[in-house]
């Protein structure tokens, strides 16, 4: 029996991923929900302060609405601090002699992460002169 020459081996293909492989992307996906998770906290701090900007918004807002249609002559300032939701409202009403017009300055106070913030509108009205 002759012995014949062994055929030379086809190259075996690899299949899956190796260990490293697999360790380098699980440190990048780390990374990336890491990230995730930082920015999910910057979003909800900023959530938080835009509502209470926008409930201070819609408190000054209504100040104004109501004094907008009621008596130009009435109108008087605030006796104190008015509460509305957590926010402090403090309005004056100034009468320009000589004009036709009621000038409404309102000072919306509020807390946001510990620290007090205030929101100043100014608001003019045609009015007969006080």
């Amino acid at each position: 029996m002759s012995h014949m020459p062994d055929a030379p081996r086809a190259a075996t293909r690899r299949e899956g991923f190796t260990l490293v492989e697999v360790m380098v992307a699980i440190v990048i996906l780390s990374i990336g929900v890491l990230g995730l998770a930082a920015t999910a906290g910057v979003v909800v701090r900023q959530m938080t302060g835009s509502v209470h900007q926008s409930v201070a918004a819609t408190v000054a807002y209504s100040r104004m609405e109501r004094i907008r249609t009621g008596n130009c002559v009435a109108m008087k300032d605030s006796s104190g601090t008015a509460t509305t939701r957590n926010v402090k409202e403090r309005w004056v009403i100034v009468g320009t002699s000589g004009s036709h017009a009621l000038v409404v300055y309102d000072t919306i106070t509020f807390t946001l992460r510990g620290k007090t913030k205030q929101q100043a509108y100014i608001t003019e009205y045609p009015c007969d002169p006080i």
